[in-house]
């Protein structure tokens, strides 16, 4: 899931504050908001008399999002003077046509207009809602299922979060969007966020233990209305949901945006991309390389090892033009300070970041039928091994399907480049969303996307 509270991509580029393991592959948001119920109830997914659908949700306590099955979305804004929703082009300030009209708390209608085939009125789409309360692993989370109306059986998926710290009940648009497909969703805060209990965690396997009783109750409560059952996780949702589908009876894995390489690859790939965007070439890269090895071996031997290797190393490559590029997250906050000031940081900041987990260990045991989406110029998640390691996976024959979108961003965000180099984040890649569930639907691909380089698993 793409963070829908502001959508903001954030590796672990950060500064120490928000650098030690709060965001590693995320989305993260800022402090949680108290979000009024006028606005609240504006939320929902609308379908338009001419058969369109357009999904409103929070952006924070005073915007509102509209996004689309074809990837375009903007910000929505209202004032006294003006109380027609009106926005911005993607996640800029760029100006955009649309205006929206919503009614009361108790009027299910919408009238849009300045959307390019969006346009018209419509009323918000019913779906079968049952909150509740479950078990975790030593914690209280609260879930909610949503199912389309109707007493036919449909696929059912369980959202794993990303590294997210705020409410996935608030904020994930996935719970209205793919129930107005015909899918059926279960989301839920994880812990230490929203309505659930227990501390903020980044432990991949007591997530995924958070994940597995989330699945078990999420077929209780639809019952025979459950056709297959399966996990989609995106970013850090990459790692916890395939951990998830060995602790559960599950029909299949989504994994968007995710890495098939554990978290201290995310480190070392972003500070090799920058450095190759750079214009340096192999040399310094295996340079560059011999630090990322010792920054990823202080984290994971939880500091007993590496600390003189990396001394040594800061030490003879310190003043090379190079140095001050190596902005992966972790490995420059180690490096541009003393290392006792980087532990004391991580002491009080460290949230039991899995740093030694090797996902590809997990993959080979899940037999049931992945699906990888990758952003072709992914910052946070550079897929370049990833792909490479999926194809591994294919050619052994597990049924692994890869969905691969050139040129867009981590969150499968469409972009253009200033002059600068600064990204301008426009809309979602114009086939991710119908992807999605078409193959959870199907548990293959079966649907043509223009967008998207697709490699079927080698029985299809």
């Amino acid at each position: 899931m793409v963070g829908v509270a502001s959508t903001v991509r954030l590796g672990l580029s950060r500064p120490l504050a928000m650098l030690i393991g709060l965001c590693v592959l995320s989305a993260c948001s800022g402090s949680e908001e108290t979000i009024g119920a006028d606005l609240r109830c504006e939320v929902g997914a609308y379908s338009l008399d001419s058969g369109a659908l357009i999904d409103i949700g929070l952006l924070d306590a005073e915007q509102l999002r509209w996004r689309t099955l074809d990837g375009r979305t903007g910000r929505l804004k209202r004032t006294a003077e003006q109380p027609t929703w009106s926005g911005t082009v993607g996640w800029t300030d760029d100006p955009h046509p649309a205006r929206v009209e919503l009614g009361d708390c108790a009027d299910q209608r919408i009238q849009v207009a300045g959307i390019e085939g969006i346009d018209g009125a419509g009323e918000r789409v019913t779906f079968e809602i049952t909150d509740t309360r479950f078990q975790g692993e030593g914690v209280e989370l609260a879930g909610r299922l949503v199912m389309p109306v109707g007493d036919e059986p449909v696929p059912l998926v369980v959202l794993v979060h990303g590294s997210e710290d705020y409410s996935a009940l608030d904020y994930y648009y996935d719970q209205r969007q793919l129930p107005a497909q015909g899918i059926g969703v279960f989301v839920y805060d994880k812990r230490g966020t929203g309505q659930s209990e227990g501390d903020y965690s980044q432990d991949f396997h007591l997530l995924a233990a958070d994940a597995a009783a989330a699945h078990r109750t999420a077929l209780a409560l639809a019952g025979e209305r459950a056709a297959h059952s399966g996990y989609s996780g995106g970013s850090q949702g990459g790692w916890v949901a395939p951990l998830a589908a060995t602790l559960s009876d599950v029909d299949f894995v989504v994994a968007s945006y995710g890495m098939a390489e554990g978290p201290l690859a995310e480190d070392r790939d972003e500070v090799q991309l920058r450095l190759r965007k750079a214009g340096y070439g192999a040399e310094v890269l295996a340079q560059a390389r011999e630090i990322t090895d010792a920054t990823g071996r202080l984290l994971a031997s939880d500091f007993e090892a590496g600390a003189d290797d990396l001394q040594r190393l800061r030490a003879r490559y310190q003043e090379e033009p190079w140095f001050a590029e190596l902005e992966g997250g972790v490995t420059w906050e180690m490096v541009s300070r003393p290392l006792w000031q980087f532990r004391a940081g991580y002491y009080f900041l460290d949230v039991g970041t899995s740093w030694n987990y090797e996902p590809m260990s997990v993959l080979r045991k899940v037999d049931v039928p992945m699906l990888w989406v990758l952003a072709g110029a992914d910052s946070s998640a550079p897929p370049e091994q990833t792909r490479r390691r999926l194809g591994e996976l294919q050619q052994g024959g597990q049924p692994v399907d890869v969905a691969y979108f050139p040129n867009t961003e981590h969150g499968m965000i469409r972009f253009t480049e200033t002059v600068d180099g600064e990204r301008k984040e426009l809309g979602y890649a114009s086939g991710y969303f119908p992807l999605l569930a078409d193959w959870i639907a199907n548990l293959r691909l079966s649907a043509q996307v223009p967008d998207a380089e697709l490699s079927p698993r080698t029985d299809a």
